[in-house]
């Protein structure tokens, strides 16, 4: 037991000092004795724990698509025989939320993945978990009121994502609880109908 928590510190070690250097720099310009220095572990440790930096990046990834999907899967939720307001209040609650929970309380992990200018595994993920939820609430329509399928999907998945990952790297950003409501207020809404809005008020 002993032996599992000393091999569990010097994992957390290795991984808090991993995305630090990535906040730093490039990861092609990261040395696993970099990693192992700031870690304080020799290489040996590092090596007994992880082939190379695109594991130990791999595994790190993996640890949060793990978690994402504990939030995303909306398949054990019961949305049916419910307003558009009590639909879209519980979906944000009980998924939105939970996700940006997540990615608040994993800020620097999530900033340096964001950041590196390549398309992530959980980016990848994400992408393919909003879109089987939203399949999975349309059934099998090849069309969305007239709109094919996968153009629906991308513009669904392209804006939420982008939303999120300016939040994550928004130096002002609002709270979670912000950042839910303007989620709902753009969905429920619409983005048009918003700038409509705003139209008419100056207009008046």
């Amino acid at each position: 037991m002993a032996e599992d928590r000393r091999v569990r510190k010097s994992k957390t070690a290795i991984k808090q000092a991993f995305i630090q250097l990535l906040s730093e720099k490039n990861i092609e310009h990261i040395t696993i004795q970099q990693i192992s220095d700031l870690a304080d572990v020799n290489r040996g440790t590092f090596y007994l724990n992880f082939e190379d930096k695109y594991v130990l990046l791999e595994e790190m990834e993996n640890e949060k698509i793990v978690e994402i999907k504990s939030y995303l899967d909306i398949s054990q939720l019961d949305l049916s025989n419910k307003t558009v307001e009590e639909f879209m209040q519980e979906f944000s609650n009980l998924v939105i939320k939970k996700v940006l929970e997540h990615i608040n309380e994993n800020l620097a992990f999530y900033q340096v993945i964001l950041g590196m200018g390549r398309k992530s595994m959980i980016e990848e993920q994400i992408f393919g978990m909003i879109n089987k939820n939203i399949t999975y609430l349309i059934g099998d329509n090849e069309t969305v009121f007239g709109i094919p399928i996968d153009y629906y999907l991308s513009y669904v998945s392209g804006s939420m994502f982008s939303m999120i990952t300016y939040w994550v790297n928004d130096s002002d950003r609002v709270s979670v609880d912000d950042l839910v409501q303007y989620v709902l207020k753009i969905a429920t809404t619409g983005p048009l109908s918003i700038l409509k809005q705003l139209v008419d008020e100056r207009g008046n």
